[in-house]
């Protein structure tokens, strides 16, 4: 099914429309839309959302990078679609973190969580600045061509099994700049920004967390998950074998999971009907 870019107020998206609860994903720092690319494929009829957060792709920073406060952006921004229909919140990394703070603070908007290998709800002791090295230290540039940026980004476990799709998922996360060197749209201090938000302890909302929920995990993840699987007991949790950046790792294993656990949602649900 044919993919339109849109707009939900501050940001931009990838949508597939179709049937069902729509399905909006929110990815990781340093990501966009396009990371989702593959996963929204194997959807195929479903009606996704994919959006570009603040500050990446498409989309325009953010006067907070605070947690809650891109919560309630995030919401506010497609709260036409939750009016009309409960949402599947999702996301990956920094963005399954939001999609659980979504979830928690807005019940009756929230369908189902699909988690995909979150950031912990919990607090991180590591220093956001350490942690942009470490993880997106050499995806920012600068690169003196478009080619040698790519061929940077190819050696990075964010770009496992490179293929059209994530050289355009790449291209849409860096630019040229006056000097004539390529960079990341996103700035380090951004990052920076961002990391030290995710790292601060939102537990106690994250608990509040009610609807059905999916952790895809991998078992290679940056993030400890065992006190994200306490927070949320209701949770089925499917672990597969991939890094952190399981998209694009272990693609084939990751939409089998999500099908499958959806496909037994919608047979729950006809049964209840």
């Amino acid at each position: 099914m044919a993919n339109s870019t849109t707009h939900f107020g501050p940001m931009t998206a990838l949508e597939q429309r179709g049937s069902g609860p729509p399905i909006i994903l929110m990815h990781g720092a340093a990501g966009n839309a396009l990371c989702f690319k593959p996963l929204i494929d194997a959807l195929a009829a479903r009606h996704v959302i994919a959006l570009d957060m603040p500050g990446h792709g498409g989309s325009a920073d953010a006067s907070s990078w605070e947690m809650e406060d891109l919560a309630e952006l995030v919401f506010k921004a497609v709260s036409p679609i939750a009016t009309a229909s409960r949402i599947i919140w999702g996301g990956h990394s920094w963005g399954g973190k939001l999609a659980a703070m979504i979830a928690a603070t807005h019940p009756a908007a929230a369908h189902s969580l699909l988690l995909l290998d979150p950031s912990s709800a919990s607090s991180t002791a590591i220093p956001a600045e350490m942690i942009v090295d470490m993880m997106f230290g050499s995806e920012l540039g600068p690169w003196n061509s478009l080619a040698e940026a790519k061929d940077s980004a190819r050696q990075l476990p964010q770009y496992t099994n490179w293929n059209a799709d994530l050289e355009r998922a790449f291209e849409r996360g860096v630019a040229s700049g006056p000097d004539g060197k390529w960079r990341a749209r996103i700035s380090r201090e951004t990052l920076i920004a961002i990391c030290a938000a995710i790292g601060k302890d939102h537990s106690a909302i994250v608990r509040k967390v009610a609807c059905p929920t999916l952790f895809v995990v991998a078992d290679e993840s940056l993030a400890w998950q065992e006190p994200n699987f306490a927070l949320i007991p209701q949770a089925t949790r499917v672990v597969i074998r991939s890094n952190h950046w399981l998209m694009s790792s272990n693609p084939s294993e990751l939409h089998r999971a999500v099908n499958n656990w959806l496909n037994s949602a919608d047979e729950r649900q006809a049964h209840t009907a």
